[in-house]
């Protein structure tokens, strides 16, 4: 009994034989098999007789499917002498392996191939497995197969999809001049001529074909941003995906196997499906050789595939597409001003803050105060042609550039944590690195809280072996937030500039650095406060007029009697 499927080599064969026969008893009296003349004398669809015996027909394009990494066999059968044989095989929804092997009609001595066959397309050369194979190619691109004076045989084209499952278009001619693709110029680059950052154009040189074919001849242009189509059926099949195969009404011969295929091979093809809306933009533009594409995003890269087609015969062929990337439009960002501090606010959400600054004339010295409080603040700044500095930041730092150039910078901020964050800068060119300020590797304020009173506290923290200004503010809370003692609470570097700027009263600033490591600590009572009344203490450090930084502030409270501790 026999096994279906048909495209195992012996059933195949069988069929193809089965066929003959019934077809030489029905409409002939001679011995000849049916030409491609006689086949269009007696009216028979040959497109429909493909999908019974897998015969390539002469002259007429096919579209069989293919399963995934399933071979399938198709056969053209040369019966006479001819000049040229072209055999065309075009990929859609996936890339192909394809073969042709070559059998003679009669047995007779060895085939030997020669110069004959040839690629139509430059850097792809023909793999010769065995003595009957002719050609193997694996891609995406479509190819013709040229044999010039072929002999008389049988052509067998094997085809494997090894993406996904898709449809692919065979044609094989025996008039190559007649039954000919649209002729492609000279110079097939699709060229870019203009662009920006919102939109590009491109063009191409016509096809020699528009002399002879006019109005037939039209072109499609393709554009996407994840890759190239090698071919007009491709770039359809991605676009609309492809529609479960059906085979022709009249398929087969009556068996039963026959209307169990056609179920079968509904019920279990894969096609695939449509690209997302919008990410493959295809338009025919007619006889136009320009195209214009706009309301795209700026600095996005797109490939660009041009097809001609002729629209009375159905068959195209692609230029050589060109990858466009439109301009990058330059951003706007906050200018950070000479020696004026910048607050940075981060939200949970929002994790990244950009600014620039501009650098009028060559200078020795550009200087970046950075004060961060919670966690760390990734820093990058950059130039025209690319990051030059990029560093973490925790805590309070200067970050010193030297021989900066003219031109306008650029300065990125990332904060590390998901919560809120404020960070802190500045920038100043006016001052060498001498005047920036140094903080100590520990920045409490210390709080001697057995020293505080009820209308005073002392206050202590290190100094450096630098002579710096330091100054110490206090902000008096409007009520008590506990009913704790007067314990100190040592607080973050976050809000003490915000302090600062809206109204901390300042209590003294004095110059001042150690000469011995035990005589490191700055102390100061400040009096005349309120009994059990809540303060917050900052203390800043700065060389000059442009960058100060603030150590960690602390929050005490004074006591509540009016009199000192035994």
């Amino acid at each position: 009994m026999w096994r279906h499927f048909p495209d195992s080599t012996g059933c195949t064969v069988l069929l193809i034989r089965v066929f003959l026969w019934i077809f030489i008893a029905k409409y002939s009296n001679n011995q000849e098999i049916p030409t491609r003349g006689t086949d269009y004398a007696f009216g028979i669809n040959q497109k429909n007789l493909f999908y019974d015996n897998n015969r390539i027909p002469d002259g007429i394009e096919v579209s069989p499917y293919l399963f995934l990494n399933t071979t399938k066999k198709f056969f053209f059968l040369l019966e006479s002498k001819i000049d040229r044989l072209e055999i065309t095989v075009s990929p859609c929804a996936s890339p192909i392996i394809w073969q042709v092997t070559y059998k003679p009609r009669k047995e007779a001595g060895q085939y030997e191939i020669g110069n004959r066959v040839e690629s139509s397309v430059v850097g792809f050369h023909p793999v010769i497995n065995t003595k009957d194979t002719l050609y193997t190619l694996s891609g995406d691109v479509a190819e013709t197969l040229r044999i010039d004076a072929p002999d008389e045989g049988i052509y067998t084209v094997d085809i494997t999809s090894i993406k996904t499952e898709s449809y692919v278009k065979v044609f094989a001619t025996t008039s190559p001049d007649v039954d000919r693709f649209p002729e492609l110029p000279q110079d097939s680059h699709v060229k870019e001529v203009e662009k920006s950052a919102k939109s590009f154009t491109v063009v191409w040189n016509p096809s020699p074909d528009e002399r002879h074919f006019g109005n037939d001849i039209e072109y499609c242009v393709a554009v996407n941003r994840k890759r190239s189509y090698k071919t007009l059926c491709s770039v359809l099949s991605h676009l609309h995906g492809d529609p479960k195969p059906t085979l022709p009404p009249n398929f087969g011969f009556g068996f039963s196997t026959d209307v169990y295929r056609k179920k079968h091979v509904r019920q279990t093809a894969k096609p695939i499906k449509p690209a997302k809306k919008g990410s493959i933009h295809y338009k025919c533009v007619g006889s136009d050789k320009k195209f214009t594409y706009d309301n795209i995003g700026n600095g996005k890269g797109y490939f660009v595939d041009v097809y001609v087609k002729n629209n009375q015969s159905g068959k195209s062929r692609q230029y050589h597409g060109v990858f466009v990337k439109t301009k990058q439009k330059r951003k706007k960002f906050s200018r950070l001003k000479e020696g004026k501090l910048t607050s940075v606010n981060f939200s949970r959400k929002k994790k990244k803050h950009t600014y620039s600054f501009k650098i009028k004339r060559s200078t020795k010295d550009v200087h970046l105060a950075i004060s961060t409080c919670i966690g760390t603040t990734l820093v990058e700044v950059m130039a025209k042609n690319g990051t030059f500095h990029k560093s973490r930041i925790k805590s309070s730092q200067v970050l010193s550039f030297k021989g900066v150039q003219p031109g306008v910078y650029t300065l990125a901020l990332s904060k590390s944590v998901s919560k809120r964050q404020t960070v802190y800068i500045s920038m100043t060119s006016k001052i060498k690195a001498k005047k920036m300020p140094v903080l100590p590797e520990d920045t409490t304020v210390k709080v001697f809280d057995y020293l505080s009173t009820c209308n005073s506290v002392t206050v202590a923290w290190m100094g450096t072996e630098k002579k710096q200004k330091y100054c110490l503010y206090k902000s008096e809370l409007s009520s008590s937030h506990d009913n704790s003692t007067s314990i100190s609470k040592k607080l973050n570097q976050c809000d003490a500039f915000d302090r600062n700027q809206n109204g901390a009263q300042k209590i003294t600033c004095k110059k001042f650095r150690y000469r011995k490591k035990e005589k490191s600590v700055l102390a100061i009572t400040v009096a005349g406060l309120k009994p059990d009344t809540e303060y917050i203490f900052d203390v800043f450090v700065n060389k000059g007029n442009y960058f100060s930084f603030p150590y960690n502030s602390v929050r005490t409270k004074t006591r509540t009697d009016c009199y000192l501790p035994t």
